[in-house]
């Protein structure tokens, strides 16, 4: 890997690694060059400001996300595709869990541009991809309960390597977006039996 390349991710590391313990208003460009050794000028040459190495941590993992989100917008849907939609966007989650847990702990960052941006359209692909165009509100508000359990989940563990927490969160997924059996003595609404969400077979 070429010097540049390979300081530019040491900064993004370490950039990383302050904002998760100091805050994004906390940290700042002093203490990141500090840490690495570098001046400011050498820094200020990889990036100009806090806001800079924000857009350099959150593109990829928004990128990341846009591709997920293309590939299942191309397939049918059915159980089996929600079913790997919800383990495809659980192993999104982990290939980037410090960045997702940072901003899980620093909420006030969800409103900064380089974060915010294009983050309801995603966000309402996630719940298309996951749900159909269908969903009543119950429905809904497991989707939401699942989406910010995954995330919540995720910043617990930021540094975990273990593939038991992929399982787990796969698991608790399908359990929360089971189909819900109807209370006795009430009605499903028409149209027959509520279908499930994802298919919690393998195969």
């Amino acid at each position: 890997m070429p010097r540049s390349a390979d300081t530019r991710a040491r900064i993004l590391e370490a950039a990383l690694d302050l904002f998760s313990e100091q805050g994004f208003e906390g940290t700042t460009l002093q203490q990141i060059a500090g840490r690495l050794g570098l001046t400011k000028a050498a820094l200020y040459y990889h990036f100009r400001s806090k806001d800079d190495l924000l857009w350099a941590l959150h593109t990829p993992a928004a990128a990341d996300l846009d591709r997920l989100l293309d590939a299942h917008a191309a397939l049918p849907n059915t159980t089996a595709r929600r079913r790997q939609f919800v383990e495809d966007y659980i192993n999104f989650l982990l290939r980037h869990r410090r960045l997702i847990a940072y901003t899980f702990r620093d909420l006030a960052t969800l409103a900064h541009p380089a974060v915010a941006s294009g983050s309801d359209e995603r966000r309402a692909r996630m719940e298309s991809a996951l749900s159909g165009d269908d969903l009543d509100f119950n429905g809904q508000v497991r989707i939401a309960m699942i989406f910010g359990g995954m995330h919540s989940v995720v910043a617990r563990y930021p540094e975990s390597e273990d593939p038991a927490l992929g399982e787990a969160l796969l698991d608790a997924a399908g359990r929360l977006l089971r189909p819900r059996r109807a209370s006795h003595g009430r009605q499903r609404a028409p149209g027959g039996p509520e279908r499930p969400l994802i298919d919690r077979t393998r195969g």
